[in-house]
């Protein structure tokens, strides 16, 4: 019996199992977590003072990258996900147009946005993320408890059976 095969069960237990779990523990808050609608987000109002792209550097990521923004006053707001950028820069926007901006609490990204009481960019929850990590935390739990059960004479470096050959 290999090396890889004699250590698969201890890697089960230390690296895989604690990642399906972790999924799980991610995934499952993140229901909760993401708001339902636009009433659940902050909404900022007022007219547009500038707007095009500029650099933006993120502290939590730690990171520089090009977005679009849109000024109301002294509050600047951002998005850079590509799909949100191309609805939000098609617009024809003016100075002074009235714009109203929905974020998260103490977020600067543009969730949805209103110009002139015309809906641009509609909110929509992003709960692929939480059925992703779900969904992967579920997976690989099942698989791993699966393969625990059923090899458990890996972990003593047990004989392999005919199956196995």
């Amino acid at each position: 019996m290999s090396i890889f095969k004699k250590t698969g069960y201890i890697r089960v237990l230390t690296l895989g199992l604690p990642f399906g779990i972790g999924c799980l523990i991610v995934g499952i808050p993140l229901f909760k977590e993401i708001p339902n609608n636009d009433k659940e987000l902050i909404m900022h109002e007022g007219f547009l003072s500038s707007f095009g792209e500029t650099d933006y550097y993120s502290k939590k990521a730690d990171n520089e990258r090009n977005v679009f923004c849109i000024k109301i006053g002294d509050s600047t707001f951002y998005t850079d996900r590509r799909k949100e950028r191309e609805i939000i820069e098609s617009y024809n926007y003016q100075i002074g147009d009235s714009i109203k901006v929905w974020t998260d609490s103490n977020d600067v990204l543009i969730r949805q946005l209103f110009v002139n009481n015309k809906i641009i960019m509609r909110y929509e929850p992003p709960y692929w993320m939480a059925w992703f990590f779900t969904l992967a935390g579920i997976f690989f739990t099942i698989m791993l408890i699966y393969y625990l059960i059923k090899y458990f004479s890996d972990l003593f470096g047990g004989e392999e059976s005919m199956d196995d050959k």
